[in-house]
């Protein structure tokens, strides 16, 4: 598609992604949350502590509520073995684990579809739990995100925000990709405020097939962080009509 601009064009190329004018391009949302950031560095995933566990081999998602009133949709968005993209809404039975028909090797979104969670849902793999809703929130919040086969992830903006009120405590936050073998932490800041913002003018490029995340440790006690990520995918060929398909849904 040109890239000219036309009366049904704003000036903005981003606000242009987000109503779906160019159709190999996807608007990128991520909210995060952390409430107990300890001294030891974790990723920012409101399951409560600790590094993100990325699968080794797709599986099949075991899903539970600690409430026996969840028995509505959940929708789980990721990708399977070949890193494409596939999702699948499951239909929980409260206390009682329900299993998913595909097999995920990533997932990349997970929220309830129709009605508000009671309890806090589990999403896990044998030990691991890959996604996690608290009750009342409705939606996964991770800054954990793989990109797809054949799409890259462009990253424009990220802030965060801490509750530390104490002058001697600060915050160390550290980017992290892994692309196979290779793990590179790419960026690293100290903050003692409570918050802290990036624009960034030339946005930084994540690969395909590329685990992405953010990581944070506090200097001593515990403290909570969010994180808002914002950016694009581009994809190429033949994926359009996939990545289309999975957010219709």
């Amino acid at each position: 598609m040109s890239y000219e601009f036309d009366t049904n064009q704003t000036i903005s190329p981003l606000v242009d992604i987000a109503r779906g004018y160019y159709q190999e391009f996807r608007p990128i949302q991520m909210f995060g949350f952390n409430r107990t950031i300890g001294t030891s560095f974790e990723s920012i995933f409101n399951n409560g502590g600790g590094v993100y566990p990325f699968l080794s081999t797709a599986s099949t998602l075991t899903c539970v509520s600690s409430s026996a009133s969840d028995t509505t949709g959940l929708y789980i968005e990721g990708l399977d073995a070949d890193y494409h993209p596939i999702s699948e809404t499951i239909t929980l039975t409260g206390t009682s684990a329900v299993t998913t028909s595909q097999a995920f090797l990533r997932i990349n979104r997970a929220r309830m579809a129709t009605i508000t969670n009671v309890g806090n849902i589990s999403v896990t793999v044998s030990t691991d739990t890959i996604a996690y809703i608290e009750a009342g929130v409705g939606a996964h919040q991770a800054i954990v995100y793989t990109v797809p086969a054949d799409s890259k992830l462009f990253i424009t903006n990220v802030s965060f925000a801490s509750g530390t009120v104490n002058p001697n405590k600060y915050l160390t936050g550290i980017a992290r990709v892994v692309n196979g073998t290779l793990t590179q932490k790419f960026w690293e800041s100290t903050w003692a405020v409570g918050f802290l913002q990036f624009d960034i003018k030339v946005p930084f490029i994540v690969p395909e097939k590329t685990d992405f995340e953010f990581q944070v440790k506090s200097s001593s006690g515990e403290n909570e962080v969010d994180c808002y990520l914002a950016g694009f995918l581009e994809t190429d060929g033949w994926l359009v009509d996939e990545i289309n398909r999975v957010w219709e849904r």
